[in-house]
């Protein structure tokens, strides 16, 4: 589990025509990432379909509106795609010759309604009004009127000849325009020029505000019920064509056309299927090509010479949430090691220190446990809430009280050296777990025996000249230490200039993995921090009458989770990524991208 996986070279002959579908097979497992050989013969097999495949994105833009209220059902593709891609821009055609008229009234029906809400919006707004809507109605043949609607920082200069009467309308300008019938034109086009919307009154609306309400009420009643029974008519259209099936099948086209479209050519009429797969025996890849009917043959092979192999992290399912550490700096090299293991016990233990309460940790798990169906993150949130609770026993902390359970070891406030030393010794222990690390990436590597020479003496000056602190007389295991890596990197490099240099390097090198160790101080702040938050909530609950304390104690405990909880989260982050990944992890490796798997059903009937 240290190591990452290479993925392995698959190959898959198939015969050209059923390239697409075969194509198409390996895609549903998710697990296959296509790449061609360099210097090959490139094959395009949609290339000749390009100009129909155009044809149908056009389709597909104009009416996909009407196309997505239906079930477009993904079959198994076992004609040519060429014969599929022509019976579907037939069917197409002959649906269009039906569906237009019908797709024409409709969007004359759903525009109506849409003047219509605006249109009773604005009579509402003046119902009760001094202006006299029935003598608007009733203007002509010489005025005509309209509404505007226009952003509410536009300021129109109207021409002298019309008069606009502002209405209240929040945020926006709303005018009742009237003026000559024969400026008026002129006046909508400025309103259009403001980005404003025009709301013209129908010829039959008339009477006054309530009569007209009432009339524009029946009249959107009756469009609505129109715009139904069109829908439903082009659902019937839809499936007497049968385009569930056809828009289906070429919807497939169009996938492999977008994400896949060159392949190697094999001969005359076969195509190789190449690239990356992280199925390491083939097992999944071979199921599906057997369940699909493909007459094709697969095989595992060595890489071309050249290809570099995308890297994926092999840890059980359980383990997989703390990939999402190592993956924020890429994936790591095929001779670094992958942290996930040591992971599982050094986040939840960090987060737990800086969050250590039983209650609250109870409500991490809770919450956790709940998200993590749609979300499979959330079970670090799990792990991080179990290890508060260990902690918040060990600290005597039950949602921020410490007058209810024993601590099992100390109340934070009351020992806070011991709080902040202890994790100074946690950070020399994983600091030089990682310079670990990196001797196992360089036994990887073939250069164990420069790392032995060298690291490994920085690695016991390090713990030297930690000892040192702790206790002076062990000095000696610092001088070691140094002399050991001076020895080593002269035996390296054999020159002055390459020994200076790995001073320097020394010098740099141990200033830094001093100032990270120090960093890890913050973990004992936070923990205090963490409890002398906890305790002030408490104070103010003391301090008040008892259902006022209640409140104070659900809020501040809210407070203390949402808030304490990120802050700790975002720390955590930060001490393993900067301070411990570091040491041995450069996230060299290449991703491994598996080809997308075209959408099964795309929306359910309506």
């Amino acid at each position: 589990m240290l190591r990452p996986a290479s993925t392995r070279w698959f190959e898959v002959l198939c015969p050209r025509r059923e390239s697409v579908r075969t194509v198409t097979e390996l895609a549903r497992t998710g697990a296959v990432e296509i790449e061609i050989r360099d210097r090959v013969c490139g094959d395009f097999p949609l290339e000749h379909l390009s100009e129909g495949l155009g044809a149908y994105d056009a389709l597909r833009v104009r009416y996909a509106r009407y196309w997505e209220r239906a079930r477009l059902r993904r079959k198994m593709l076992v004609e040519s795609p060429d014969v599929v891609l022509e019976r579907a821009l037939a069917r197409i055609g002959a649906w269009r010759r039906e569906a237009d008229p019908l797709i024409d009234i409709l969007q004359s029906c759903e525009e109506e309604l849409t003047r219509l809400k605006w249109l009773a919006q604005v009579i509402g707004k003046i119902i009760d009004s001094p202006l006299d809507f029935g003598a608007v109605a009733r203007s002509g043949p010489v005025l005509g009127t309209f509404c505007a609607i226009l952003p509410g920082d536009a300021a129109p200069q109207f021409p002298n000849d019309v008069i606009p009467r502002r209405i209240p309308w929040g945020d926006e300008y709303c005018a009742m325009i009237l003026g000559p019938r024969d400026r008026l034109d002129a006046v909508k086009r400025l309103v259009q020029a403001a980005k404003g919307r025009v709301i013209e009154r129908p010829p039959w609306l008339k009477g006054d505000a309530r009569d007209s309400l009432a009339r524009i009420g029946a009249r959107r009643e009756f469009l609505s019920t129109r715009v139904v029974y069109l829908k439903a008519e082009l659902d019937t259209l839809f499936d007497e064509y049968d385009l569930g099936d056809t828009l289906g099948e070429v919807a497939g086209l169009a996938w492999f056309a977008g994400h896949v479209g060159c392949l190697e050519r094999a001969g005359e009429h076969l195509v190789w299927v190449t690239g990356w797969t992280d199925d390491l025996r083939g097992e999944r890849l071979r199921a599906a090509l057997d369940a699909g009917r493909t007459r094709a043959l697969l095989r595992l092979a060595k890489p071309p010479p050249g290809k570099r192999p995308p890297q994926i992290l092999d840890n059980p399912p359980w383990m997989r949430p703390f990939e999402l550490f190592a993956r924020a700096l890429g994936v790591p090299g095929s001779d670094e090691a992958d942290p996930t293991p040591v992971l599982i016990v050094v986040v939840p233990l960090l987060f737990g220190y800086m969050f250590g309460d039983v209650g609250q940790g109870a409500v991490l798990i809770g919450v956790g446990l709940w998200l993590q169906r749609r979300w499979p993150e959330a079970r670090l949130m799990v792990l991080g809430g179990g290890s508060a609770m260990v902690f918040g026993l060990l600290f005597g902390s039950l949602f921020g009280r410490e007058d209810i359970i024993p601590a099992l070891w100390m109340h934070p406030l009351h020992d806070p050296l011991t709080l902040l030393g202890v994790p100074l010794l946690f950070a020399v222990g994983l600091l030089s777990l990682g310079h670990l690390l990196s001797g196992l990436s360089a036994l990887w590597r073939g250069e164990l025996g420069r790392w032995l020479m060298q690291d490994l003496g920085f690695l016991v000056l390090y713990l030297g000249l930690i000892a040192m602190v702790l206790r002076p007389g062990l000095g000696w295991v610092a001088l070691l230490g140094l002399a050991w890596y001076l020895i080593g990197a002269f035996m390296v490099h054999r020159a002055l200039l390459g020994g200076l240099a790995a001073i320097g390097h020394l010098l740099e090198s141990g200033v830094q993995i001093l100032v990270n160790t120090l960093s890890f101080a913050r973990v004992g702040a936070f923990a205090l921090a963490h409890s002398a938050l906890s305790v002030a909530v408490v104070t103010m609950a003391d301090s008040v009458p008892l259902w006022a304390g209640i409140l104070i104690m659900i809020l501040g405990n809210l407070l203390i989770i949402f808030l304490e909880g990120l802050v700790v989260s975002i720390q955590t982050t930060r001490l393993v990524l900067f301070e411990f990944f570091n040491r041995f992890l450069q996230g060299t490796g290449r991703v491994f991208r598996p080809l997308p798997a075209p959408p099964p059903v795309v929306q359910e009937a309506l």
